[in-house]
């Protein structure tokens, strides 16, 4: 029997099987897809401060973003710069594959081409049922379990654990730009008739290429997409684009842990509601489990009490910025395209960004949200 079984090789499983397997648990992390980081689909921005919190590999990494602007209906333009980079673009299947061999490193043992069907939790153990590419399938004992399926939340409903109060729906492609065409900042693309309910991406990535994606409640993101294509690059044809489509998950309800078992990252609902990034919140989710079950094994206790620890965990470390990331995003998805105008004229009048100065941070939106809303949204700002 293992000590620990991780389901799912995206950021959040590999940290959790890294933290673990460090502390000489003996972890095995099961992954559907037969390669690690095979269709690993993500905008791929992560926080510079991430990097140096986690400790991540930086082999993967294809640019660096100090400036990003965010563009109104019409074409406004407000932008924030830094000296220092803000953040950091990278390959996700590369970035994936690094954090495996970083588990590995320390004794984890990754099996690709296993597909967990069910879980079990049972007095002493959990037991796992998985299935091959071959329709092979094979049974597991464990004495914790930790489920880090992304937006795959069959387990969790197995469990009757968290599930999403929605889905976003994202769509993106990296792109080859005429000459010069990535020579601009990170713009962030906002309105309803641009992404219904979120926004739009243009990320350069160097050496004439960006990552150009839209993100919406809309069921289908295609249209969005295919207009914002024709607005960056109007000569770019379909052929030399590949579309890679997302679910995104948004904002947890239910608990993350029952008896030995915790559903950690994005099978948790552990995504920025703000902006639909889960790398960051993944990688503090996987900690957070980590430290949770480090202690279930040194006290031998392994109930939902201990487990349940957990929960005020996360949320006292993200729990707010969950909260008032989605209702923020809720509220801006409820105006016009001619309030949106209206606000933007108001935050470069008021010169907004440098009030904001000292609370902007990459992946902790909470404050600057509750000024810009103070600021910004009286009557007269959006009629």
């Amino acid at each position: 029997m293992r000590d620990v079984v991780v389901v799912g090789a995206g950021p959040a499983g590999l940290h959790a099987a890294y933290r673990l397997a460090s502390a000489g648990l003996d972890v095995l992390l099961l992954e559907a897809r037969t390669q690690v980081g095979e269709a690993a689909i993500c905008a791929g921005v992560i926080g510079e401060d991430a990097f140096m919190r986690f400790g991540l590999p930086t082999r993967s990494v294809l640019a660096s973003i100090s400036c990003i602007q965010a563009i109104s209906p019409a074409g406004r333009a407000l932008e924030h710069k830094t000296t220092a980079p803000l953040a950091r673009v990278v390959d996700k299947g590369q970035f994936n594959r690094d954090l495996a061999d970083r588990a590995s490193s320390v004794g984890t043992e990754i099996w690709p081409g296993r597909y967990v069907e069910s879980i079990q939790p049972e007095k002493q153990s959990v037991v796992l049922h998985f299935r091959t590419p071959e329709q092979g399938t094979g049974t597991l004992r464990t004495r914790v379990a930790v489920i880090a399926s992304g937006v795959n939340f069959a387990l969790n409903k197995i469990l009757g654990l968290a599930k999403p109060r929605e889905f976003l729906h994202a769509i993106q492609a990296d792109v080859s730009l005429p000459q010069g065409g990535d020579s601009h900042p990170t713009q962030v693309y906002v309105g309803r008739s641009v992404a219904p309910g979120a926004f739009g991406w243009n990320i350069p990535l160097g050496h004439g290429r960006a990552r150009i994606g839209i993100m919406t409640t809309a069921l289908d993101p295609r249209p969005f997409f295919d207009a914002l294509i024709l607005r960056i690059a109007p000569g770019l044809r379909d052929p030399q684009v590949r579309l890679s489509p997302k679910a995104i998950a948004q904002a947890p309800v239910g608990r993350c842990a029952t008896e030995r078992i915790l559903a950690i990252g994005e099978a948790a609902g552990h995504v920025k509601t703000s902006t639909g990034g889960g790398i960051h919140y993944g990688l503090l989710s996987a900690e957070l489990a980590a430290e949770v079950i480090l202690r279930a094994f040194h006290e031998g206790q392994f109930s939902i009490q201990t487990f349940g620890e957990f929960e005020r965990y996360w949320r006292r470390a993200f729990g707010s910025e969950l909260v008032t990331g989605y209702f923020a995003r809720k509220l801006a998805a409820s105006f016009s395209d001619s309030q949106i105008e209206n606000i933007f004229d108001r935050a470069k009048a008021m010169n907004l960004l440098a009030r904001l100065d000292g609370s902007l941070q990459f992946d902790w939106h909470h404050r600057a949200i509750l000024t810009s809303i103070r600021s910004l949204i009286t009557p007269s700002s959006v009629i």
